[in-house]
């Protein structure tokens, strides 16, 4: 029954009235001038819901379900807004909501109609339509005071375990590429790639470009494999040149001569080299000078070929970051194996010139889940997820060129693969060097030679986050 305001307050006064006669003469009805929604929860919602049979057929059916109250809602009382951060989940039906709420001093609150301003009983019985954000008065015991909110329900209109692939025009700089490697940088997706002679730079607008373009610089032959981005600044070890560059377009020399011959990671406050003996060079100064880290392993097991690397923070303590560096050794003996050479560090940002040392994983039989060896070895950052890609196995590893995408989920200790991390339909799968980088937004970058294809994608659940 639709009632306006006016008389809905005179109801409700009256009813506290009467209430308070029934129980002593001696009782006091107090009337409060201030209204207000004090809490504000879901009891339960209609979701349709996807099941498989014995014989792999989808089906669906609908289901009256309380998860929902498991989400918590805002309320804003400056703005007067009631909302959940966390949307609900695909196949949750707005228009059959139970909730549940309180308001502050026995105030009364009415629900407005979706047609126009009449007002009706806020139930907590019946369901409610939260298919548009619903407005609700609230009255306070005197009927002297009101106060209007507008609650939102959000629901996912996507599936959470879905990863999104677009393609993009070929990359016809990429196509006769040997090797390349490809980093984000300012808002543009560089890519560094070597004909076997030179290394060659190009960029493309992460937000709003569809073709690279050539910067019209070139590079050492293996340039493109000594470079990393690092608090915006794209450092490249051009020879025996240390250079740095904001575009990818116009470098500035940081130092002649380099003590390193490799540039393989960076944390927030430092960044990592190999010297002549394979042995991790760190440098505190952006690069101004360089010493001998500290290892505890032989620097034997330290990786030579496809290095790769990312850099987090540390999960268990905010003012740390977490540095994984992997990739193959090119010793005869490395080819034995089948597993890749990873080594981490975790470096205390809130102390200064606190010494911390490189822990190598040594994986053996009994390693359960270990990284594979692949060939062209790339980690990135996806969300909650480390995802490493890469080519045929090495060594005794005999996995299939491109086979799956791993993912990690404990920094890089075990990896496995499912049905929704996979690389897209159509993908080139007999690329011979590919360029694997993610950007602020969290889409993931392909870039293949031989195609020259370009993909751009990521899970909806991390777009989300």
């Amino acid at each position: 029954m639709r009632i306006h305001f006016r008389a809905l307050c005179l109801l409700f006064a009256t009813a506290i009235t009467m209430a308070s006669c029934l129980n002593s003469d001696d009782d006091t009805v107090t009337f409060y001038d201030d209204a207000a929604i004090t809490s504000f929860a879901l009891s339960s919602a209609k979701m349709t819901m996807h099941t498989t049979s014995s014989q792999g057929k989808d089906s669906t059916y609908v289901e009256v379900s309380t998860t929902v109250n498991s989400y918590n809602f805002i309320i804003d009382q400056l703005k007067g807004l009631i909302y959940n951060v966390d949307s609900l989940p695909v196949g949750t039906d707005p228009t059959k909501i139970l909730c549940t709420y309180t308001t502050k001093n026995n105030s009364f609150a009415a629900i407005k109609s979706m047609t126009n301003d009449s007002l009706a009983y806020f139930s907590t019985s019946d369901s409610i339509d939260f298919s548009k954000p619903r407005t609700v008065t609230v009255f306070s015991s005197s009927g002297l005071g009101k106060k209007d909110y507008t609650i939102s329900v959000n629901i996912h209109k996507e599936k959470t375990d879905t990863f999104k692939w677009s393609q993009y025009p070929d990359c016809s700089f990429a196509k006769t590429a040997k090797d390349m490697k490809s980093f984000y940088l300012n808002g543009n997706i560089v890519l560094l790639a070597s004909d076997g002679e030179k290394t060659s730079t190009y960029s493309l607008d992460a937000a709003n470009g569809r073709q690279f373009n050539n910067l019209n610089t070139t590079l050492a032959t293996d340039a493109w494999k000594n470079a990393l981005v690092n608090e915006n600044i794209l450092y490249v070890l051009d020879g025996k040149t240390l250079k740095k560059t904001t575009n990818g377009q116009q470098y500035d020399t940081i130092m002649d001569n380099a003590p390193i011959d490799r540039l393989i990671a960076a944390s927030t406050k430092e960044i990592y080299g190999l010297d002549g003996n394979n042995n991790i060079m760190v440098s505190k100064d952006k690069g101004q000078t360089w010493n001998i880290d500290i290892m505890d392993s032989d620097s034997k097991y330290v990786p030579t070929d496809d290095i790769s690397y990312i850099a987090i923070p540390f999960k268990y303590d905010n003012n740390s970051d977490y540095v994984l560096l992997a990739g193959n050794n090119a010793t005869a003996a490395a080819y034995t194996d089948s597993t890749a050479f990873v080594w981490s560090k975790t470096i205390d940002k809130s102390i200064e010139d606190k010494e911390n040392k490189w822990t190598y994983y040594n994986y053996d039989s009994n390693s359960k889940s270990p990284l594979k060896s692949l060939d062209g070895l790339t980690m990135v950052c996806h969300g909650n997820y480390i995802l490493a890609l890469g080519g045929k196995g090495l060594g005794a590893c005999k996995e299939t060129a491109h086979a799956a995408i791993y993912f990690s989920l404990d920094n890089g200790l075990t990896w496995h693969n499912n049905d929704t991390i996979v690389y897209p339909y159509g993908f080139d799968k007999y690329n011979t060097a590919m360029a694997v980088c993610s950007d602020k937004d969290n889409y993931i970058w392909i870039v293949c030679n031989n195609t020259g294809q370009v993909w751009k994608g990521r899970m909806n659940e991390v777009a989300w986050q």
